[in-house]
C-alpha cells in the first residue's frame, strides 16, 4: 500500500537554534492505521459509559476554587525525535529526542519549557531531572488567576524514542492507573491520575502504533486534550474507554506549539466551557501563526464529541 505523505510547514523563532527566524518543515510520513480507533476489544470488559457533559467536572473545578485547593494540569511531553519518530527529519538540534536543550517541543521558543519560563504570566516553582527511565525532565509552574484559581502546571519531557510509554502513561492517567506525586510549595500533591486536565502535546503517535492501557479503575471523569496532528478521530476510542471528556482536539495538521496548551488552560482555569476552550485555542495559533488565518486556526480544533 502506498505510503502517505502529509506535509506541513512550521514557522519557529528559537534562539537556542538560530539567531534568527527559521522555516522548519516537519512533515507525517507514515499512512493512518485506523482512523475512530479504539482500545482493542480484548481489554473491554465491560460496557464504558460515555462522557458527553461537564457538568461533574465543572462542579469539582469550582469547588477547589471555592476551597483555595490548586488546579493540577499535567502536560505529557514525547520529545520531537527524528529517528524513532514517524516524521520526516526536521533539523538535528530540533529533533534531536535525547536534547532538554534544543528540542523543538521543549527548548525552542514555543516548546513547552521555554515558552512558560518565558512568559510574565507563569512562574517556575521546580524541576527535576531523570524522573523515571522514560521522563528526562519534569518543571512545575504556577499561576494565579482573577477568578481565585491557583493552577500548577506539571510538564514531564518524555525520551523521543518513548513514545509509547509516553502516551500509556497518558491513557493510564485518564484511566485512574498512574499513579504519581509530587510535592509543590511545601505541600504533596498526587498528580497523573489525580490531575484536573491532562494534555498530550507532540507528534500523533496513534499513527504508528497503539499502547496497551489497563481497564479504567475509576470513573471520576477528567477533561482531556490532545495537541497533535488529527487528533479526535485517533484519540476517540481511548477518551471513550478511559471515561475522558475530550475538551479540546485538532481536525488537520498542525504545530503542537505551547502557546496553544496556554489558551485553552486560561480559559479553563476560569471555568470557560469546551467551547470557550475551543475558541482559546484558535485564537491562540491564529495569535502565533497568523498566516493560518482567523477562520483557518479556529477549524484547526473541535470540543467534546463533536466530530
Amino acid at each position: 500500500m502506498k505510503t502517505l505523505i502529509l506535509f506541513f510547514t512550521i514557522l519557529i523563532f528559537s534562539d537556542c537554534v538560530q539567531p534568527q527566524d527559521e522555516e522548519v518543515q516537519v512533515s507525517l510520513k507514515e499512512e493512518p492505521i485506523k482512523t475512530n480507533h479504539k482500545p482493542e476489544s480484548r481489554l473491554i470488559e465491560e460496557e464504558v459509559k460515555i462522557v458527553k457533559d461537564r457538568t461533574d467536572i465543572l462542579k469539582r473545578l469550582r469547588d477547589k476554587i471555592k476551597n483555595e485547593s490548586p488546579l493540577l494540569v499535567h502536560i505529557f511531553v514525547p520529545l520531537c525525535d527524528n529517528e524513532n519518530q514517524g516524521i520526516v527529519p526536521t533539523t538535528e538540534s530540533l529533533g534531536n529526542g535525547m536534547s532538554l536543550k534544543s528540542n523543538l517541543y521543549w527548548a525552542t521558543s514555543k516548546g513547552v519549557k521555554r515558552f512558560y519560563k518565558e512568559s510574565p504570566d507563569w512562574k517556575i516553582i521546580g524541576n527535576k531531572f531523570n524522573i523515571d527511565s522514560n521522563v528526562l525532565e519534569r518543571v512545575v509552574f504556577k499561576k494565579n488567576y482573577n477568578n481565585n484559581a491557583i493552577v500548577y502546571l506539571i510538564a514531564d519531557a518524555y525520551r523521543g524514542d518513548r513514545m509509547n510509554s509516553c502516551l500509556a502513561d497518558y491513557f493510564n492517567a485518564l484511566s485512574g492507573n498512574r499513579l504519581d506525586s509530587i510535592t509543590l510549595e511545601g505541600e504533596k500533591y498526587e498528580v497523573a491520575a489525580h490531575s484536573d486536565l491532562l494534555i498530550f502535546n507532540g507528534h500523533n503517535g496513534l499513527m504508528d502504533d497503539h499502547p496497551d492501557i489497563l481497564p479504567p479503575k475509576t470513573h471520576v471523569s477528567k477533561d482531556a486534550v490532545s495537541i497533535s496532528c488529527i487528533s479526535a478521530k485517533y484519540f476517540k476510542g481511548y477518551y471513550e474507554y478511559t471515561n475522558s471528556f475530550p475538551l479540546v482536539n485538532t481536525n488537520h495538521l498542525l504545530y503542537p506549539g505551547a502557546f496553544i496548551s496556554e489558551g485553552i488552560i486560561n480559559k479553563w482555569a476560569e471555568l470557560g466551557s469546551a467551547q470557550e476552550c475551543k475558541i482559546a485555542a484558535g485564537n491562540s495559533y491564529y495569535k502565533y501563526k497568523p498566516k493560518s488565518g482567523s477562520n483557518g486556526s479556529q477549524n484547526l480544533f473541535n470540543y467534546g464529541y463533536n466530530f
